[in-house]
């Protein structure tokens, strides 16, 4: 990252961090956003099970192909998260000095709510702001810096779009769909028992 860039980053988390508060309401959301809101989004795609098969695997594939890909990204570019650089860090959430460059909350987020979205719009957009609010809060306890959010955001929205374009192109759901319907078919009539028996 230039020195322009990685300034502006710091006076940006700076003027975001600085303002942070644990002993409010809203500090205290912020701060279970911060720490929960992986969980909010996997148990919301486990529930869209039910309303929605192939909208919640989509989005569970979003999901996994982008951390796998900002875990790569990660490998290559080393950044320390804020509270172990700088000083007088409103740390409000505990975490261990890893590398914070991508956040993969931010990622992971934006990747399941763009493919939702593609989906339903109102279903999307209610992600959507979960997600921003999961990136906000993320810069606001002091785990990360503004640029790892937003380079997380587009991971995500990057790997969500191409993803669902081949899966789409390929009609990878509708064939494994069609294909377990066969065979559950073919298995149910294999143990029907037989109605042209030899009557006595």
């Amino acid at each position: 990252m230039s020195p322009i860039l990685s300034d502006l980053d710091i006076r940006l988390f700076q003027f975001i961090n600085d303002n942070a508060n644990g002993n409010t309401p809203l500090g205290h959301a912020f701060i279970r956003a911060a720490d929960w809101g992986d969980w909010f989004f996997a148990l919301s795609l486990v529930l869209l099970l039910f309303r929605n098969r192939k909208m919640a695997l989509y989005g569970m594939a979003a999901a996994a192909l982008t951390v796998s890909v900002s875990r790569q990204i990660g490998k290559l570019y080393w950044r320390d998260r804020p509270f172990a650089e700088l000083e007088e860090v409103n740390q409000l959430l505990i975490h261990i000095e890893s590398n914070g460059f991508p956040s993969d909350h931010a990622a992971a987020a934006a990747a399941i709510s763009v493919m939702l979205l593609r989906f339903s719009r109102p279903i999307g957009a209610i992600f959507i702001g979960a997600a921003a609010i999961v990136g906000f809060s993320r810069i606001w306890v002091g785990v990360h810096y503004p640029g790892d959010v937003l380079v997380g955001f587009a991971i995500g929205i990057t790997c969500a779009c191409v993803l669902f374009a081949v899966l789409e192109r390929l009609r990878l759901y509708e064939l494994v769909v069609g294909k377990l319907r066969a065979f559950a078919e073919r298995d149910s009539k294999s143990h029907s028992p037989s109605r042209g028996g030899k009557s006595t």
